[in-house]
């Protein structure tokens, strides 16, 4: 594969980020632990249960299947669920995906927690979500499973695909000039993961123009306030179709100083006023 795209997660140190994170931020330590113990055990369950054989009979694959998985993943805290074909250009480089659907899910983020970014409250909920969402990842593996077909948990952290890219062909936002994902629901304000599954056929998508795009072209809040000046003026277009938002040489070392940042979060105006008035303030 051409130009297969390079995970931010590989790029990321984590445990140079969490020690920065402690020697900041000593008060969350137990907190952070006790985070960091979840995140771990849902890293290896994912891991491990990828060939778990299904448990259970094949039920027939219809509006209800899907309908009943969307319910069962939003009981566990998933505030955006979708389904796309998984690409294989946005898997990233020396990794695999065994099954050809995907089920895109998103979990939000407190908005206070997140207003206190650069903190160590904003870096709390981050690692927060990441070890919830990667819970909920593996139950709804599991669940697809009991109903017959098999199913690999792609985690929130270190994932094996473009998450935002993904979530957009699920027809879940579209990609803010930041390089995250833009929901209606949430603004960037959420956390990604991914289900591979055999199951199928998968709902059909119908795309919708969210006119959050054209909005980005138009505002630089996330850039006038990235400390790194990492944010790119002009996205670069790569050879496989993947657009590269960030200069993580820049992005990284500002990300260490602060234990975490979130800034480009925090600023945006999809985070800060709902996307109906914010729509509406255009015209």
């Amino acid at each position: 594969m051409k130009n297969a795209p390079i995970s931010r997660a590989d790029a990321i140190e984590p445990e140079k980020v969490v020690a920065k994170f402690l020697s900041m931020y000593p008060n969350f330590a137990d907190e952070m632990q006790k985070i960091l113990d979840r995140i771990g055990e849902g890293l290896r369950y994912a891991i491990d249960s990828r060939k778990l054989e299904p448990q259970g009979k094949k039920v027939d694959v219809d509006a209800k299947f899907w309908d009943d998985l969307k319910d069962y993943a939003r009981s566990l805290g998933a505030g955006l669920i979708g389904f796309a074909p998984v690409k294989e250009e946005y898997i990233f480089k020396g990794y695999r995906l065994h099954y050809d659907n995907g089920v895109v899910l998103g979990m939000e983020m407190d908005f206070d927690s997140i207003e206190e970014a650069p903190g160590g409250r904003a870096g709390l909920e981050a690692m927060r979500v990441y070890a919830e969402l990667g819970t909920t990842t593996n139950k709804v593996a599991d669940y697809l499973r009991e109903k017959g077909y098999r199913a690999q948990a792609c985690h929130p952290l270190g994932g094996q695909i473009l998450y935002p890219a993904m979530a957009v062909s699920a027809n879940l936002g579209e990609i803010g000039r930041q390089g995250l994902l833009i929901s209606p629901e949430f603004g960037p304000r959420q956390r990604l993961s991914m289900i591979a599954t055999e199951a199928t056929p998968m709902p059909r998508v119908e795309h919708a123009d969210f006119g959050i795009k054209e909005h980005c072209k138009k505002c630089a809040a996330c850039m006038k306030a990235c400390p790194g000046e990492a944010i790119l003026a002009e996205p670069v277009m790569n050879e496989n179709g993947t657009v590269t938002r960030i200069d993580y040489s820049k992005c990284l070392p500002q990300f260490y100083s602060y234990g975490g940042c979130s800034m480009c979060i925090k600023v945006c105006p999809f985070n800060r006023v709902e996307y109906e008035k914010l729509m509406a303030m255009k015209k």
